[in-house]
């Protein structure tokens, strides 16, 4: 007999984790050119939908709120992230000092300093899950409602509207786990809770992923700049999410669901020590200057990523399953 998580799996939100995944490595190291711009516009998507996955998975099966045991495991994948960073540093490449004014920016703003700042994922997703828990345990639930329109007009006015106005500033007063984070955890909250009665057919969902989708280089080329989310990726990932939704079985023993079910965390934790040791070995063979040579980095750092991750994920089940049969019956 399937049991109750294994029933209501939603494979489709899977999938789109395995694309997501994909999406990270391709944004962060890029391909070269009109391609790697392209590739950048579409991708913003995937950390937006990360953390809606987080929000919306606040529920158990029986429909209470859950935040405490995934409060524990983000902070436990936070800390041992950081560990591992922190021990790799000298081959990471980091330069630089440790100021208190740094200090003060990844304490407040999620920007990590010592380690990869990619990372900043994390200690956001962990501040937002604190924030979701204060706000359940003071019955303020609401609060968080009326923060996803709020918080999003404001990204948009700090990220682009700041930057039209010609006073343009740092990424961290918007990409943190507050303006950027928050609403969508918050978006994925509500969605779960109020699903059934959201009342729209797949295909004008389709449409809006297509429309959208297409508008993000338009937006990035008419408006000059790629500020993080574009505004064309909140309908974007909304009706993405929607889609997963509404398609809970679509994906199902797919090579990309496998992916997003396993390996997308650690391929979103692993992913910049890959990139930046390739980065190191192209200098070393100078070939950091092949065109060739730099369309695939980005091919091969996925590749390598993969890897790493499936050997990591077969040697957990593998200890566990050796803990499993040694433990008396």
């Amino acid at each position: 007999m399937q049991n109750e998580k294994t029933v209501n799996r939603n494979y489709c939100l899977d999938f789109i984790k395995g694309i997501a995944c994909i999406c990270v490595v391709f944004m962060h190291c890029e391909f070269p050119g009109t391609l790697g711009v392209l590739v950048q516009c579409v991708s913003r998507f995937c950390v937006p939908f990360f953390f809606m996955v987080s929000g919306y998975f606040c529920f158990k099966a029986n429909g209470e709120v859950d935040y405490t045991k995934k409060l524990l495991h983000i902070g436990k994948i936070t800390l041992f992230s950081s560990l591992f960073y922190l021990i790799i540093t000298p081959v990471y490449g980091f330069s630089g000092e440790i100021t208190f004014t740094k200090f003060v920016y990844w304490l407040v703003f999620n920007t990590p300093v010592y380690i990869a700042g990619q990372l900043w994922f994390l200690f956001a997703l962990l501040y937002d899950y604190i924030l979701f828990a204060l706000l359940e345990k003071s019955n303020l639930r609401k609060l968080s409602y009326y923060a996803i329109p709020l918080f999003f007009a404001l990204y948009v006015f700090l990220a682009q509207g700041l930057h039209l106005l010609g006073h343009g500033i740092p990424n961290m007063f918007y990409r943190n786990f507050l303006i950027e984070g928050f609403p969508f955890f918050a978006l994925g909250f509500w969605i779960h809770k109020y699903q059934d009665n959201i009342r729209i057919k797949k295909s004008s969902l389709i449409i809006i992923v297509i429309i959208s989708t297409v508008l993000c280089p338009i937006e990035r080329y008419l408006l000059g700049r790629d500020f993080g989310v574009n505004i064309a990726t909140f309908p974007q990932v909304w009706a993405l999410f929607m889609l997963g939704i509404k398609n809970k079985d679509f994906g199902k023993g797919l090579f990309l669901t496998k992916v997003g079910t396993e390996y997308s965390l650690y391929v979103y934790i692993i992913h910049p020590a890959v990139w930046h040791l390739l980065d190191k070995l192209y200098a070393a063979l100078h070939i950091d200057g092949s065109a060739i040579a730099l369309y695939m980095l980005p091919v091969l750092c996925l590749v390598l990523t993969f890897l790493i991750s499936a050997v990591y994920v077969w040697l957990k089940s593998l200890i566990a399953g050796s803990k499993k049969e040694n433990k008396p019956a």
